[in-house]
């Protein structure tokens, strides 16, 4: 159960990344690449910082423990992202370029619609395509990586058609970070013990010289002369 615990905690930090990113949409949307590019980089680089740290703070304490194995912090990780792995490589699969439909024809046009040359290029003009299965598809996996999506340069022909191809790895992003927090476990616990023996071995040489400076006092301190 441990495992689906921590996997839906990495979960958490994904959706939590997505809808704070909608939340704040308009200040990440920025048209200079000089503002929006650092601004959502912290961001993601915030949310992936926590996974690293909670990943680490488990391999921390579970190297203490005797109970700590790499696939321990591998399992959950894979868990959280799979759906959206999933979906994202589907994604990448079905994504086609962007087709732009021309509406609104001019009133002057409207009789040229009847005639048989040019009516069926007209209509075309004037065809709505409504949202399908990969629109759709497309919104559940940008709403786990949309700083990645403000940070090539939103939701434009091209860079939409970039970010469908790299959204596998993009998804990967906060879960992988969970993963490599966990693998440094042994780093983390090693650095800890090492200055937790440090601080001990400085606490017990304050407190002898405390007792010296006791000692010395009282050694100091002779009997009463009587005048």
């Amino acid at each position: 159960m441990s495992v689906f615990r921590h996997a839906g905690k990495i979960w958490m930090y994904m959706l939590v990344l997505g809808v704070f990113s909608l939340m704040v949409a308009p200040m990440l949307m920025l048209d200079s690449p000089w503002l929006r590019v650092p601004l959502n980089l912290a961001l993601l680089a915030g949310i992936a910082l926590l996974a690293y740290n909670d990943g680490g703070y488990r391999g921390h304490k579970e190297v203490s423990r005797a109970c700590y194995h790499p696939v321990r912090g591998a399992l959950p990780a894979a868990l959280a992202a799979l759906p959206f792995f999933v979906a994202a490589v589907a994604l990448a699969v079905l994504t086609t370029p962007y087709e732009y439909a021309l509406q609104g024809l001019p009133t002057w046009l409207t009789a040229y619609l009847r005639r048989e040359d040019i009516g069926g290029a007209l209509q075309y003009y004037g065809h709505v395509q409504g949202a399908g299965a990969v629109d759709y598809l497309r919104i559940a996996v940008r709403l786990v990586m949309m700083p990645a999506a403000y940070i090539i340069g939103g939701f434009g022909d091209q860079a939409s058609l970039l970010l469908d191809r790299l959204s596998p790895l993009l998804v990967l992003f906060i879960p992988g970070a969970y993963a490599v927090g966990y693998l440094r476990g042994p780093a983390i616990h090693k650095l800890a013990t090492k200055r937790s023996a440090e601080a001990k071995r400085l606490h017990q040489k304050k407190v002898a010289r405390k007792k010296r400076r006791e000692r010395q006092a009282r050694a100091g301190k002779g009997p009463e002369r009587l005048i």
